[in-house]
């Protein structure tokens, strides 16, 4: 980790360097680049108000190509005047647009590994969130919890999502199994004694009940919940 802050920070020099060198592309070439930058944003941005804003730079370019300084000191005039604006509102105009021009569609192309990594965190974040929220529901509304089939793995055709709960208390013995990492035997055990004690009241007394080891369910204990037997 030490060293990822520098790297970030080369990273943004340059992609500020190489941006900064694209804006400047009018003033290097003397205006004529100004219209294949204006074209190359449009398409980058797939903005229609940068389509429209990129029309003058047209006229301006075909000013360049009919009209010779040379000719008439009105030739030179309208020259000059498509010189200038090619050169100094092209400028100002790429620079004000570099960041839309180059900002990175969420990394997916260039960053194909961090656009993944971002997906899943949000999804992370989404199930958390959901988790919570069920939870909640659970702890002040069991009916409503039972209704909504909170935790019930087991079935398939769940309208509410619960971020991967499981309902401890009335799950089948599969599912117990899968997801607390029991053997099917202890799986079983604990089907039959949840129907004796009518049902588990929390992790620490489904852990003494069914004398699992200990932090034998520390990994899954968040995603847990204790409703009454339905």
């Amino acid at each position: 980790m030490a060293d990822f802050h520098p790297f970030r920070k080369r990273e943004h020099l340059t992609r500020t360097l190489l941006t900064s060198l694209w804006a400047l592309i009018p003033v290097l070439t003397l205006g004529l680049g100004t219209l294949p930058l204006m074209i190359h944003a449009t398409a980058r941005t797939k903005s229609p108000a940068q389509a429209l804003a990129t029309v003058p730079y047209g006229v301006a370019a075909a000013l360049f190509v009919t009209f010779d300084p040379d000719v008439s000191a009105t030739y030179e005039v309208v020259f000059g005047a498509a010189m200038f604006f090619s050169i100094l509102v092209g400028t100002g105009h790429a620079f004000a647009i570099r960041s839309r021009v180059w900002q990175r569609p969420d990394g997916g192309l260039l960053y194909p590994l961090q656009s993944r990594q971002r997906v899943l965190l949000a999804a992370h974040r989404d199930e958390r969130a959901a988790r919570e929220t069920a939870r909640g529901i659970a702890a002040t509304d069991p009916r409503q919890a039972l209704e909504l089939r909170i935790g019930r793995v087991d079935l398939a055709d769940r309208a509410f999502p619960d971020g991967g709960l499981v309902d401890v208390n009335n799950v089948p013995a599969g599912d117990l199994a899968r997801h607390l990492t029991l053997s099917d035997e202890r799986a079983a055990a604990a089907v039959r004694m949840r129907a004796a004690v009518g049902g588990f009241a929390s992790v620490e007394d489904l852990s003494v009940t069914m004398d699992l080891p200990p932090r034998h369910l520390d990994a899954v204990a968040d995603r847990l919940v204790f409703l009454p037997p339905s």
